[in-house]
């Protein structure tokens, strides 16, 4: 059953990080993980973890000298004096009865994280969509500025290295706050970029009133003296901005909207990027950016805005925001297969896959081919009608299983759910591995165009399993 919690326990105080503890992190393969780590291990703290599956992730970590296993084992965690986790790791897993014999002390992802934020003034950006993108341009346009700010982010950076981390000088953390398991109200963030609030993560807050809830407590623990900077568009970020507005605390919005208080209008867009022009109190800056799309015109918007908010210089600002090229995974271009020009990207929402697919449709002539595949039994089950009609203008469309990640299977809950919602697309087709796609584009089933690979889960393999097979 979905849990009802809104939030979990605040400790009394934010814990701090011990330079002298060896941390080991249970589920280091996680996004988010992987960057505390690294970061960790970078400022010469001892790091090991250990992950139920191998990966690139683990072989990146090892590679950078952290120790890693496959299998949360007793003797993984030897040497460890704390245990870091993610709720990925159910209570009922054995290692925690070795945990507690060992009697080490437990640290959640986000109170590590809380950690790490009350050393620095922490600027944090949360919503349901945009806030990986978000995350990154923000840091990396504060690093243009000369602020040389400290960041963690949900995504692979090819700009850093490819890293989804930054270690900065500077007295500033930019950080992702995710509302998945309302953990982040283990923050106290000087200042907020609230993209969003849809239906998600349904499986943990129970009810949208319940998520909505999640946010209001986050959003209260913003620091006397911040600042909310919120999307003028979303209904409910307004609500919330409002909401935070009556209890004092300063408001900020943007958007497309003529009362948005830092205004965005797109120019010109384009499959190189996107020309858009930015307002704010009667001044104006033209910026041409690499990224593509009106909800990433939306995004620098809104990275803009809290960057006003906090004093961040403007022209280096936007020097920053033109030079950004993005994160892994966000309609990132792979390479060819065939005839195919192939792409993936992590849309495992039906407003992703819209904003996504419209990019493609916007700047392509070329038919676009579509191959998604589900994540979450859950929310394949509650949005199997949104998801098809966010994929119907695609020229070709394929519907793999569900990546079923953290959940068990749901009885009856399948990708056939949303390919039988497609009724009346002219090639809409359930198919389950997505290995076999290969046989289809070789027989030339797939028509020469784009080919976009969408989702959370390990989709993300095909298009370089594509390359290879297809050489």
């Amino acid at each position: 059953m979905p849990s009802t919690a809104v939030t979990p326990p605040l400790p009394s105080a934010p814990p701090r990080v011990r330079p002298d503890w060896h941390y080991h992190f249970l589920g280091i393969g996680g996004i988010g993980m992987s960057a505390l780590a690294e970061l960790l291990h970078e400022r010469g703290i001892r790091v090991s973890g250990s992950d139920t599956q191998p990966g690139p992730t683990l072989e990146r970590l090892a590679q950078h000298g952290i120790p890693v296993t496959v299998g949360h084992s007793a003797a993984a965690l030897e040497g460890a004096d704390a245990v870091v986790f993610t709720t990925a790791v159910r209570e009922g897993h054995p290692i925690w009865a070795e945990v507690r014999r060992r009697g080490l002390p437990r640290l959640h992802r986000a109170e590590l994280l809380s950690a790490l934020a009350a050393e620095r003034r922490t600027l944090a950006v949360t919503g349901t969509h945009g806030k990986t993108t978000s995350t990154a341009a923000l840091a990396h346009a504060l690093a243009a500025a000369g602020w040389a700010p400290t960041a963690l982010v949900g995504g692979h950076v090819p700009q850093w290295d490819g890293r989804n981390y930054r270690l900065g000088a500077g007295p500033w953390l930019v950080c992702e706050a995710d509302e998945s398991d309302g953990s982040f109200v283990h923050l106290a963030p000087e200042a907020v970029l609230l993209t969003n609030v849809e239906e998600d993560h349904l499986d943990f807050h129970g009810s949208l009133d319940n998520l909505r809830a999640a946010f209001r407590a986050f959003l209260a623990r913003i620091r006397p003296g911040g600042c909310l900077v919120s999307c003028a568009e979303d209904a409910a970020a307004s609500a919330l901005a409002a909401a935070a507005a009556a209890q004092g605390c300063r408001t900020l919005s943007y958007g497309f909207a003529a009362s948005a208080d830092v205004r965005v209008i797109v120019e010109g867009l384009a499959r190189e990027g996107t020309r858009l022009q930015l307002s704010h109190g009667g001044e104006r800056w033209r910026l041409a950016s690499p990224l593509v799309g009106r909800h990433n015109a939306r995004n620098l918007a809104g990275v803009c805005a809290l960057a006003q908010a906090v004093g961040a210089p403007t022209a280096g600002v936007l020097a920053g925001l033109a030079d950004f090229r993005g994160v892994a995974r966000r309609q990132q271009f792979v390479g060819r297969a065939g005839g195919l020009a192939v792409y993936d990207d992590y849309a495992h929402h039906p407003t992703e896959i819209r904003a996504t697919l419209e990019c493609f449709l916007a700047t392509h002539d070329a038919p676009v081919s579509v191959i998604f595949q589900p994540h979450l039994y859950s929310r394949t089950a509650r949005f199997a009608a949104e998801f098809a009609e966010a994929l119907r203008p695609a020229a070709r469309i394929y519907v793999t299983e569900v990546y079923g990640a953290r959940e068990a299977p749901i009885a009856g809950v399948s990708g056939r759910l949303i390919v039988e919602r497609l009724n009346g697309h002219p090639a809409a087709q359930f198919l389950p591995d997505w290995h076999a796609l290969a046989d289809r584009v070789r027989a030339g089933e797939v028509p020469d165009g784009i080919l976009l690979t969408l989702g959370a889960g390990d989709i993300t393999a095909l298009g370089p399993h594509l390359l290879r097979v297809l050489a």
